[in-house]
């Protein structure tokens, strides 16, 4: 397990031309698979700090993220542990921001406290970008980018070549080792 971590944030920020409350309700969403989450689902018993959570398939069969929910302030803040179940790496912390401005929302991805030269610091740098950009595609038109569409079709074709470390059995909520 890397224990070194990067002290710095990493800001990842776009305007988004939308309400508010529309806004909230997609990033916050349980019931469906985001697409600007990689298709992932959100799987929480809610959203309360302390829950809990792990981002999961859409057929419940593997869980990618497993974290804790640290502040969750509608409609303004969702801040969370953050650890992918395919490392040994210490968990980060991601949160989200949102605030109206002129033109629309606001959205703020931060992440901090990733653990330096690993896998996850990759990860995060590349999913941060690919999240911001998808996430004000999918608000604004409701769907997100032609690539990520592709990038999504692709993973999903491959969904039974997941690592069995990646198994929904191994990450009961709130595992954050396997």
């Amino acid at each position: 397990m890397n224990d070194q971590t990067n002290d710095s944030k990493q800001i990842y920020r776009v305007v988004i031309n939308a309400p508010i409350e529309r806004v909230w309700s997609e990033l916050v969403n349980t019931t469906s698979p985001r697409p600007f989450f990689y298709n992932a689902v959100c799987d929480t018993e809610g959203l309360s700090p302390g829950a809990p959570y792990r981002m999961v398939s859409k057929d419940h069969k593997n869980a990618f993220i497993v974290g804790e929910v640290l502040a969750f302030e509608p409609p303004h803040l969702f801040s969370q542990t953050f650890k992918f179940t395919t490392t040994d790496d210490v968990p980060c912390t991601v949160t989200y921001k949102l605030k109206e401005v002129s033109d629309g929302v606001e959205f703020l991805l931060e992440t901090e406290n990733v653990p330096a030269g690993t896998k996850t610091e990759k990860s995060m740098a590349e999913g941060g970008k690919w999240i911001t950009t998808n996430f004000k595609a999918y608000m604004e038109t409701g769907k997100v980018s032609f690539g990520a569409r592709m990038m999504l079709a692709v993973m999903s074709l491959m969904g039974g070549m997941m690592p069995k470390a990646t198994k929904i059995e191994n990450w009961p909520r709130g595992k954050y080792q396997n």
